[in-house]
């Protein structure tokens, strides 16, 4: 159906009449559009990544660079009633440059994120406000045990694990040729972390120095936050646009042990140092 204006007064005409439609258009009257329907929808998007990505410890001067290439799925369920609920999982690859004790390149990464949570929608005249929030996962490994940096340091796998909550928000408004710009801002909080570093590759001789009973270790990481930035312009089967990942996550708890160093006893501590990872990157995605 739809709706004229004639002399400032509603009129509804049924679609099936398309000569009177013309006709009064042709006499002047002007058809007003329903805006946008900018609610959450059912939906699945597919998406194509490319990132930069960078980490660092400050107080060890430790960082670690890479290009990224990803894949990123979302799926959003519309109850109705202005209830949704949506599920994300990203996976991200790509070869790290570090710079510390020593420099590597060439190490491989990989991370993935998987995130379910439940939202609401708050319609307003222009735009509309989606809030949600529920539970993520995020898991990062780095393969380079037995290796060494440039200097002769023996490098070990690296895992990380944060489990978090996340706090977003999405704002939808319309843009000429029925498109919409979407931002979502996400607050991440992290519930716990855990740094596994397999130290144990560090055993044997090297540089006429025997190390004997160096165990892996798992650090405890339980303060840090995240932060997600993404600006997407979407018609009505594909979408571009920019993001921002941040992650600030706090010095772990810290492991000690005694080893052998040349057959005599010797008291170590570990923990992971303060950190910072960010990623500035742009996807691409199909909807259907």
């Amino acid at each position: 159906m739809y709706v004229l204006f004639i002399n400032n007064q509603k009129a509804f005409v049924k679609s099936s009449k398309i000569l009177i439609v013309a006709n009064l258009l042709s006499s002047g009257f002007v058809l007003a559009q329903s805006p946008l329907d900018l609610k959450t929808k059912s939906s699945n998007e597919l998406g194509l990544t490319i990132s930069s990505y960078s980490y660092l410890e400050p107080s060890l001067s430790v960082s670690m660079k890479a290009i990224n290439w990803g894949i990123d799925y979302t799926g959003i369920y519309a109850f109705g009633n202005n209830w949704f609920v949506l599920g994300n999982v990203n996976y991200n690859n790509g070869q790290v440059s570090y710079s510390g004790t020593g420099t590597q390149s060439g190490i491989p990464q990989y991370y993935f994120d998987i995130k379910g949570a439940i939202g609401h929608d708050f319609t307003f005249e222009e735009f509309n406000l989606s809030l949600y929030t529920g539970l993520g996962y995020r898991f990062l490994s780095q393969q380079w045990g037995g290796s060494s940096t440039s200097t002769g340091a023996v490098a070990y796998d690296r895992q990380s694990t944060y489990n978090y909550i996340p706090l977003g928000v999405i704002h939808r408004y319309s843009v000429p040729d029925n498109a919409e710009l979407e931002t979502t801002f996400e607050y991440d909080y992290l519930l716990s972390g855990n740094q596994y570093s397999g130290l144990s590759t560090l055993n044997g001789t090297r540089g006429g120095i025997t190390y004997k009973g160096t165990p892996d270790v798992n650090n405890y990481q339980n303060s840090g936050y995240g932060l997600n930035l993404t600006v997407m312009y979407k018609e009505s089967n594909w979408g571009i646009g920019p993001y921002i990942k941040y992650w600030n996550i706090q010095k772990s708890n810290t492991n000690y042990a005694t080893i052998s160093v040349n057959g005599t006893p010797t008291r170590y501590s570990a923990y992971e140092p303060a950190n910072s990872t960010n990623e500035y990157g742009i996807k691409a995605i199909y909807r259907f």
